[in-house]
């Protein structure tokens, strides 16, 4: 009898064995979700070594651009964009063949934003969506690591908000999320994206929603909102996102030689949709920069 209960015992302790090595078993908690600043140092490992990311002071790239149009309007124009940035300091300048649409240029001198016109008194969509949300420019967002500028390099310099939001999969691909809260606030919800795999930085969501009662200009062409009296008015929804793709080295970093950034306004008033499509081939890393570049005199 007692031979017959050990050998049940064995019996059964080699059971359990088996379950654990088939399907192990794993306790879920609340607090098992990555922590921001990890997600944050993996993705600077990502860029490069932690010596040439501390010797990143400027950067400036070139490449080709198209804006297209396909809501508000309709078309393509293409020509060239230079990227330059220099500490906080940071521009966009797009050139174009058009006369209808000669130029873009935004930028910020560490201290104002600045964001042409491309006619006198008439912004772009682009253009206006920036000139509302300067913050962008002001904070580094905006070009991701192409820019020196971009905050995740110094974190405790711009010392903002930073939330694990989740995972997404966008186009089959798992994605990281990480919520951006600027230090003095923002009206834009800001997710950043970071790839599962490599952590590499590939998206950055913009939304925010202008609501009818406010009379401020929306990107959409300059036009303010119109009154609360007026019935046919309704909030206007904006959507924007910045994408980053095709990781190559230069030097010692990596980093996107095509961005895409898509801004969608939803309105009575403005409706939009543009995108900029720029790929980018030439890079000098801590080029000798001249103060004009980022002067809006």
């Amino acid at each position: 009898m007692n031979n017959r209960l050990v050998y049940l015992g064995i019996c059964f302790l080699c059971l359990l064995i088996s379950l654990a090595v088939v399907t192990p078993f794993r306790i879920t908690r609340a607090d098992d979700k990555p922590k921001a600043a990890d997600i944050v140092a993996k993705h600077l490992e990502s860029i490069g070594p932690a010596e040439a990311r501390s010797t990143l002071h400027a950067a400036q790239v070139k490449g080709t651009c198209s804006i297209v149009v396909t809501q508000g309007g309709s078309g393509q124009v293409d020509g060239q964009v230079v990227m330059v940035s220099q500490g906080s300091q940071n521009m966009i300048r797009m050139t174009f063949d058009s006369a209808d649409y000669p130029s873009e240029e935004l930028k910020f001198d560490g201290k104002k934003y600045f964001g042409s016109q491309i006619h006198p008194g008439r912004r772009s969509a682009i253009g206006s969506f920036f000139n509302a949300n300067d913050i962008l420019f002001k904070e580094g967002l905006v070009g991701s690591v192409l820019s020196s500028s971009w905050p995740l390099l110094n974190v405790q310099e711009k010392n903002p908000r930073l939330e694990y939001a989740g995972t997404k999969n966008i186009g089959g691909r798992d994605l990281v999320g990480l919520k951006y809260v600027p230090r003095k606030g923002s009206d834009l919800k800001i997710t950043l994206y970071f790839d599962a795999q490599n952590f590499h930085h590939v998206r950055t969501e913009y939304q925010a929603t202008v609501y009818a009662t406010d009379q401020v200009k929306i990107a959409g062409g300059g036009g303010a909102l119109p009154s609360a009296h007026d019935q046919r008015s309704s909030n206007a929804r904006i959507e924007a996102y910045e994408e980053f793709s095709d990781f190559k080295t230069e030097g010692a970093l990596t980093l996107p030689h095509s961005y895409n950034f898509h801004l969608a306004v939803q309105s009575e008033v403005h409706p939009a949709i543009v995108d900029w499509q720029i790929k980018l081939s030439e890079f000098v890393i801590n080029p000798q920069l001249d103060a004009k570049w980022f002067s809006s005199e």
